[in-house]
């Protein structure tokens, strides 16, 4: 789960300047607005028309879990929508999914969109509404999952606060395009469980125009990767904290070797998160490898895996990329993790790493980190 980026700002400004709220090319998914899909429950597996169908989480509750066709209307456009479901007894990483998997291109920019409505919201978003306030909303995911099982991500996380139709929309070139990739919107258990409905239609990747830019620079693009340069964290490092302040960060000397290291006790709640970033800016279409060494500091006192939020930003589209979700292995030593990406757009971004009180099932977490690096690299064909 993707909690909001601290200090984001020109979402809309940005994607008007930008044409992407423009029209696009016709778009490359079967049966996007559900037209073919007959009316009904969906059965977890792949469709008819399709559309992958997923249902997460333990087995006395994914029965539970509601992905149906509707009539009448509830659609958006033509006659049918999908309705996606899910009890108030959700907890943790439990949800459902539906999503279709299709083959891209490399060197081609896409753009991904769907329109969601959360049925049980007010006619208007409360004046308190943020992902951290509590107020009660629908949090769906939407992103596309470019290598199968553990690949690199794009999309985002958006918390619904009213009844009205919303849709979400993000850009992303494929970054394993010798794979098919997974297109999905999931509803996710809110921070404070309730049971919630969302209505989903008019789902469409399209390819739209971009550039292949070359990177001039070499080398890491990284300042300070290992935080060698001071006792406490240095610009252009930054830290900070959202929806509390139990999460803790500083840079460690351990032995002469600096590093940054973040902690949170078991009493972190679900609405808190905080982050470890870097501004740097990117060239449009370049492929970059992005690594990051982390160490697992107290595995031994945890019974669940444990989860990291690592990859890169773009402030103006509001959207993630990178391995997102990022579990860390079950190792003492340090780790290296790594991926790839492909901006679908130059200009500022962020580098990140982040950890989120949702999902900690009241345990503690506490993760070094070291040796961030960022290089041009050749794309994949």
């Amino acid at each position: 789960m993707k909690l909001p980026s601290i200090h984001a700002s020109g979402l809309i400004g940005f994607l008007s300047a930008s044409g992407l709220l423009s029209a696009a090319e016709p778009q490359l998914l079967a049966d996007p607005g559900f037209e073919t899909t007959p009316e009904g429950p969906l059965a977890t597996g792949t469709t008819a028309a399709g559309w992958e169908v997923q249902r997460t989480g333990r087995s006395v509750i994914r029965n539970q879990l509601v992905i149906r066709c509707v009539g009448g209307t509830g659609a958006r456009s033509g006659k049918k929508a999908v309705m996606l479901g899910l009890p108030k007894e959700t907890a943790g990483f439990e949800f459902v999914t539906l999503g279709q998997r299709l083959k891209l291109v490399a060197g081609k920019n896409y753009e991904a969109s769907v329109w969601a409505r959360w049925t049980e919201g007010p006619g208007e978003k409360p004046n308190e509404a943020s992902p951290t306030s509590g107020t009660p909303s629908a949090i769906v995911s939407f992103w596309v999952r470019h290598e199968d099982g553990t690949g690199d991500f794009a999309g985002r996380d958006e918390w619904l606060f009213d009844n009205q139709w919303k849709q979400l929309r993000f850009r992303f070139r494929a970054t394993h395009p010798d794979q098919r990739s997974l297109a999905y919107v999931s509803l996710l258990p809110n921070q404070i469980p309730r049971r919630t409905n969302l209505i989903v239609d008019d789902f469409l990747i399209t390819e739209v125009p971009g550039e292949t830019g070359a990177e001039t620079r070499s080398g890491n693009l990284i300042k300070d990767g290992g935080f060698e340069a001071g006792e406490t964290l240095q610009p252009p490092w930054h830290f900070a904290n959202m929806g509390g302040d139990r999460i803790h960060g500083e840079v460690v000397d351990d032995q002469g070797r600096r590093f940054f290291r973040m902690a949170m006790n078991e009493r972190t709640s679900n609405l808190e998160s905080a982050q470890l970033w870097q501004h740097l800016a990117l060239v449009e279409g370049c492929a970059y490898e992005i690594t990051c060494r982390m160490r697992w500091d107290n595995r031994g006192e945890r019974k669940h895996d444990a989860i990291v939020n690592f990859g890169i930003y773009h402030e103006a589209s509001n959207t993630w990329y990178g391995p997102v979700d990022q579990v860390l292995k079950a190792s003492d030593d340090w780790v290296i993790y790594r991926f790839i990406h492909l901006p679908p757009f130059g200009g500022p971004w962020k580098i990140y790493a982040q950890l989120n009180g949702w999902g900690n099932f009241g345990q503690g977490l506490t993760v070094s980190f070291d040796e961030f690096t960022c290089r041009a690299v050749e794309a994949s064909k």
